[in-house]
C-alpha cells in the first residue's frame, strides 16, 4: 500500500505512468503469462524449504509479476523489431565478412530520450514495479535466511537440480549455433569444447569458485552484495521520489543532441576526440543546468564502481590472467580481446573525464 501511494504521488506530480508494453500484442501477452506461470511453478521447488517460499504468489508478489510481464513484452517488441530470429537463423558457417560497424548516432539516442519515449516509459516502469519487486523479494529472502543459516545453500542446490538437465539438453543447440555462425573450425567452437572439458558438472563450477575465492572472500562478496543492494534501493527510491526520470532524460537528450556532429562525431562508435569535445563544450556552456538528483545518482553509481575496482581489482586481474593463459594454451588467439580491452579502457578514460566535468559543476 505504501509503495502504491508513493507511485500515485509521483504520477500525480507530472511523471508519466508506465506504459503497458503488452497492450495490443496478444501473442506476447500470452507468452508473458506463460512465463509468469512457469516462475510461480518453480518458486516452491527452489525456495519451498522456507515457509515464505511455499506460497509462490505471495513470495513473487504482484509487482514482480507485472515487471516480468512488461519486461518480456518490451523485449519481444525489440526482438521482433530488430528481426533477431531471422538474423540468428542466417547461417554463414564462418564464410564472408560480417559488418560490425556502428551506425547509431547521438541524435538517435536523443530521440530515445524524448518525452514519453522508451527510456522514460521504462523508467516509470522501474519506479512503479521493478523497485517494489526487488524490495519485496529482498525482504522475503532476508526473512528466510534469518530463520535458516543454510537457506541460500539449499536454494542453490535446488536451482542446480532444476537447471542442470536443461543446460545439458541444450548444449548441442549451442554448438550448432556456433557452427552456423562461425564455422566448425572457429575459435568459438574451440572455446566451447574447452569449457565442456573443464566444466562437466555443477560441482566443477563450485571447485572453480573455491579455487579463486577463499571462504573469507566469498563472505565478503556476499556481505558487500547485500549492503550494495540496500544502498541501491535507497538511492533508487530517492531518484524516483524526486521525479528525476524526466529531468535526467531531458538533460541527456539536450547533451546528446549537442554531442552529435556529422563531421566530428558521426556515430557513437568512438567517444574520445570529437564526441568528447562536443559533449564537454555543452556541459561547460550549461554548467549549472544538470539536475541535482541526476548528479547524486551518477556520484553513487561511479562511487560504487570505483569501490569494487579498488577492493577486487587484484582478484579480477588474477582471474583474467588465468583465463587468458588457458585460452592461449588452446591455440586461440587473444589479440582481438587485448585490442578490444585497450580500446575500451581508452574510451572509459574519456568518459571519466566528462563525468568529472558533470560532477564538479553546480546543479539545478
Amino acid at each position: 500500500k505504501q509503495w502504491y501511494q508513493r507511485r500515485v504521488a509521483i504520477t500525480a506530480g507530472g511523471v508519466c505512468a508506465a506504459k503497458n508494453f503488452c497492450k495490443r500484442n496478444s501473442v506476447a501477452k500470452s507468452d508473458a503469462d506463460a512465463l509468469v506461470s512457469a516462475v510461480l511453478l518453480y518458486i516452491p521447488q527452489v525456495f519451498g524449504h522456507c515457509r515464505f517460499g511455499k506460497n509462490a504468489n505471495s513470495f513473487f508478489g504482484k509487482e514482480c509479476k507485472n515487471t516480468l510481464q512488461q519486461g518480456y513484452c518490451y523485449g519481444k517488441s525489440l526482438y521482433d523489431g530488430y528481426e533477431v530470429a531471422e538474423k540468428v537463423a542466417d547461417c554463414s558457417f564462418g564464410e564472408g565478412d560480417r559488418d560490425y560497424s556502428v551506425s547509431v548516432t547521438y541524435t538517435d539516442m536523443a530521440a530515445v530520450l524524448s518525452s514519453n519515449g522508451p527510456v522514460q516509459q521504462l523508467g516509470a516502469l522501474s519506479c512503479e514495479s521493478v523497485l517494489p519487486c526487488v524490495e519485496h523479494l529482498a525482504d522475503k529472502l532476508a526473512k528466510c535466511a534469518a530463520r535458516d543459516d543454510t537457506f541460500y545453500a539449499k536454494a542453490l542446490e535446488n536451482a542446480r537440480n532444476l537447471l542442470e538437465p536443461f543446460i545439458t539438453s541444450n548444449m548441442d543447440a549451442v554448438e550448432d549455433s556456433l557452427v552456423c555462425h562461425f564455422g566448425a573450425d572457429s575459435d568459438a567452437l574451440t572455446l566451447l569444447d574447452l569449457i565442456k572439458q573443464k566444466i562437466t558438472s555443477f560441482d566443477d563450477i563450485v571447485d572453480l569458485v573455491n579455487k579463486y575465492l577463499d571462504a573469507d572472500t566469498q563472505e565478503s562478496l556476499a556481505s558487500g552484495a547485500r549492503s550494495g543492494l540496500y544502498s541501491f534501493l535507497e538511492g533508487s527510491n530517492e531518484f524516483c521520489d524526486a521525479e528525476c526520470i524526466s529531468k535526467t532524460s531531458e538533460y541527456f537528450k539536450d547533451l546528446f543532441t549537442a554531442t552529435h556532429d556529422a563531421e566530428t562525431c558521426p556515430t557513437i562508435e568512438s567517444y574520445c576526440g570529437g564526441c568528447q569535445n562536443n559533449a564537454e563544450s555543452f556541459i561547460s556552456a550549461n554548467a549549472d543546468s544538470v539536475p541535482c538528483c541526476t548528479q547524486t545518482a551518477m556520484d553513487s553509481i561511479i562511487g560504487s564502481l570505483q569501490s569494487l575496482i579498488e577492493e577486487y581489482g587484484d582478484l579480477l586481474s588474477k582471474i583474467e590472467s588465468a583465463v587468458t593463459e588457458t585460452v592461449t594454451e588452446a591455440d586461440v588467439s587473444v589479440a582481438g580481446y587485448e585490442a578490444l580491452k585497450a580500446a575500451a579502457m581508452e574510451q572509459a578514460g574519456c568518459l571519466e573525464d566528462t563525468y568529472e566535468d558533470l560532477a564538479d559543476g553546480d546543479c539545478a
